[in-house]
């Protein structure tokens, strides 16, 4: 049996250098996975993690978009809560949206026709919530799709490619191999507009629109031939991200009054409890970018928003930890905040992770106040 991804990190902080985490090993190329997919013989489920974000949703449609242009039977499942900007978005009509009450019977297609399972922007039981239950029966024809480092489904085939800023830019790449309906390279799915936005939109929101330190040229040069195709990027940035509701802001102030700077100023912890939701009348998604404000203090080198929203009577209070890091010059200087989630169970990319946990958000402050001093002293 292999160890759960956070293992790796906590045997690479005692012992040194981790091992290698086989599934986070590719099995298979672009090529190869276009080859699989397309070889599918039978109807195409493609889904992600919990609550997407842009580019979770984005790979989605764009994957289901192509296959279903290249004649094929593709479906997408997302697991809510999904944010109201992304799920205006004319993509969003190709996948349906989980809901427990519903079960199985909310599913596109039911699980015993699936010939192949697509996991994208993740590689992660715990991400995927429900939908384990539906995947796991079927490793022998599932193929995860990501760029993250961290992971434990060990399915047949795998695509991981941790140098890419987003999923989005992996998906692109398996695109372009598939064959259109006359069995020619898809060169020109880009021109589809709802391919290209949804590409677009995976990785203008997993690299801040482009600020942070995970864009490579080749994220760049995908934008260009991607805007060269259609795609309207400031039209999609004032639908993105000059759209929310005054109850987000309300959220937000929230957000700010609750930071607490600590580790000696180099990093600040958010808070934000049932309350804050219930009064604000915020829905849960609407966390989204608020966990990059505090960067804007210089000596902040850590910022970690703690979200425990309201649940059900009679279930167990669940707080959710978003970690990031700001880069630096110096890349020794660069605060790994994987390996801090992996200690609290979760996982990740160096400069934005994330876990969860059953215990009320002041205790889980506490700990991770803890994990921060422990990790910047000095």
């Amino acid at each position: 049996m292999v160890p759960a991804p956070w293992v790796w990190a906590r045997v690479s902080a005692r012992f040194g250098p981790s091992p290698v985490n086989p599934y986070t090993q590719s099995t298979l190329d672009p090529a190869a996975a276009a080859a699989r997919i397309a070889s599918a013989q039978g109807p195409v489920l493609v889904l992600t993690h919990a609550k997407p974000d842009g580019d979770a949703l984005g790979s989605v449609v764009a994957l289901v978009a192509a296959l279903r242009r290249q004649g094929g039977q593709a479906f997408g499942v997302l697991v809510p809560p999904v944010p109201a900007p992304l799920a205006a978005r004319p993509g969003a009509a190709l996948v349906s949206v989980w809901h427990d009450a519903a079960g199985l019977a909310g599913l596109p297609v039911p699980p015993e026709e699936v010939a192949l399972f697509v996991v994208v922007d993740t590689g992660a039981w715990s991400q995927v919530g429900p939908l384990r239950g539906v995947v796991e029966p079927h490793m022998d024809r599932t193929l995860v799709i990501d760029h993250h480092l961290s992971g434990d489904i060990p399915a047949s085939d795998r695509l991981v490619d941790p140098e890419a800023a987003a999923a989005c830019e992996v998906v692109a790449q398996v695109i372009t191999h598939l064959p259109d309906a006359v069995g020619a390279p898809s060169s020109q799915a880009f021109s589809d507009p709802v391919i290209g936005e949804a590409l677009f939109m995976g990785i203008a929101s997993d690299t801040g629109w482009f600020r942070y330190a995970n864009v490579r040229p080749a994220t760049l040069e995908l934008a260009a031939t991607l805007i060269r195709a259609g795609v309207d990027h400031a039209e999609l940035y004032q639908q993105l991200e000059r759209a929310e509701r005054p109850e987000k802001l309300a959220l937000l102030t929230r957000a700010l009054q609750s930071v607490k700077f600590v580790a000696g100023g180099q990093a600040a912890v958010m808070s934000l409890r049932p309350a804050d939701f219930v009064q604000t009348g915020a829905a849960p998604e609407e966390t989204e970018g608020l966990i990059d404000l505090p960067q804007r203090v210089g000596d902040v080198r850590v910022t970690v928003l703690l979200t425990q929203s309201p649940q059900a009577p009679g279930q167990p209070p669940l707080t959710r930890m978003s970690f990031r890091s700001r880069h630096a010059v110096n890349p020794a200087d660069t605060v790994n905040v994987a390996e801090m989630a992996a200690k609290l169970g979760g996982g990740g990319h160096a400069q934005a992770a994330g876990a969860k946990a059953d215990r009320p958000v002041d205790v889980v402050s506490a700990q991770v106040v803890e994990l921060l001093s422990d990790a910047l002293r000095g």
